[in-house]
C-alpha cells in the first residue's frame, strides 16, 4: 500500500508539474519507457534494430520489405570502370574523379599486344582488349596464342587489325597487333581481312662488303686526282712560308704536361 501512494502521489506531482514529465503523457509512461531503454540499451546494434523494426510494423503495420534499401545507386570500382572505360585514351585530362579512376586502370595495362574473344566469330563479331601484367609475366598474347580461349603456343602469326567499335555512342577506329595460332588465325579472317605483320629484313653481310668495296674503290680515284691537284698549291704554300719565316719574331713554342699529353690521348681514343 505503501509503494501504491507513492506511485500516486508521483503521478498528482507530474499533473501538477507537465514540465517534469518531458513529453510522456503520465508518470507510468515515462516509467515504462525507462524499463524499455533499459532492456534496449544491454541489445547489440543488430538485435535492437531488428525489435525496433519489429516493434514499428506491430503497431504501425506494413511488411519488412518496406525497409529495405534502394541499392539503385550503388557503385563500386568495378562498376565505376565499366562506365568511364576507354578503349583508348587521348592527351586530355579526366574531368571527374571516375574517368581519373580509369584513367590509372588504362595506363597500367600493355598495349603491345591484344587479347581477343573469338566465340562470336560466326556472327563476324570479335572483342579486343589490352593484356594485364599477369598476362604478359606468362606470356599470354605474345608467345601464347591471345585468343581467350586457347592456350597454344606453337606457330603463332602476328596479324595487325583495324579494329572497329562503338564507345559512347561514336563509331571508332584503332590500328592494333594481336599474336594467333593457325586456327585461331582463320577464325579471325573469316570476320575481317587483315594483314600479316612481316619483318623488316635486315641487309646481308655480303652486300654491306661490295657496297663498301665500291664506296672504296671512287675514293681511292677521287684521292688519286685530288693529289694531282694539290701538289702545285703545296708547293707554291711552303715557297711563301719560307719567305715569311724572317718576317717577325719567332713563334713561341708552348711546353705541354703530362697531364695535357694523357688529356689529348684519351679524347683522340674516345673520338
Amino acid at each position: 500500500s505503501s509503494g501504491i501512494n507513492a506511485e500516486y502521489g508521483m503521478e498528482r506531482a507530474f499533473k501538477k508539474n507537465p514540465d517534469k514529465l518531458g513529453g510522456f503523457t503520465s508518470y507510468h509512461d515515462k516509467e515504462a519507457w525507462k524499463v524499455q531503454a533499459f532492456h534496449l540499451r544491454k541489445m547489440d546494434a543488430y538485435t535492437r534494430h531488428k525489435e525496433l523494426i519489429r516493434n514499428y510494423i506491430k503497431f504501425y503495420g506494413g511488411k519488412v520489405e518496406d525497409f529495405a534499401r534502394d541499392t539503385s545507386c550503388d557503385k563500386n570500382d568495378y562498376s565505376i570502370l565499366q562506365a568511364n572505360h576507354k578503349f583508348l585514351w587521348d592527351s586530355t585530362k579526366p574531368k571527374s574523379w571516375e574517368e581519373e579512376i580509369a584513367k590509372r586502370y588504362y595506363d597500367k595495362l600493355f598495349k603491345e599486344y591484344c587479347i581477343a574473344d573469338l566465340s562470336r566469330y560466326e556472327s563476324k563479331k570479335i572483342a579486343l582488349r589490352w593484356r594485364v601484367e599477369k598476362e604478359v609475366k606468362t606470356g599470354k598474347g605474345q608467345f601464347i596464342c591471345g585468343n581467350k580461349a586457347c592456350s597454344e603456343g606453337d606457330l603463332l602469326c602476328s596479324w595487325e587489325v583495324n579494329f572497329a567499335y562503338v564507345e559512347s555512342g561514336e563509331k571508332k577506329n584503332a590500328l592494333v597487333k594481336i599474336r594467333l595460332c593457325p586456327d585461331c588465325s582463320i577464325k579471325l579472317n573469316m570476320v575481317k581481312k587483315v594483314s600479316k605483320v612481316k619483318k623488316k629484313k635486315k641487309p646481308s653481310k655480303k652486300k654491306k662488303k661490295r657496297k663498301a668495296r665500291k664506296s672504296s674503290g671512287e675514293s681511292h680515284d677521287d684521292a688519286a686526282s685530288s693529289t694531282a691537284a694539290t701538289s702545285s698549291s703545296d708547293i707554291a704554300t711552303v715557297a711563301e712560308e719560307s719567305d715569311n719565316v724572317w718576317a717577325g719574331p719567332a713563334p713561341e713554342t708552348l711546353v705541354k704536361t703530362n697531364e695535357e699529353e694523357m688529356d689529348e690521348f684519351l679524347d683522340d681514343l674516345f673520338l
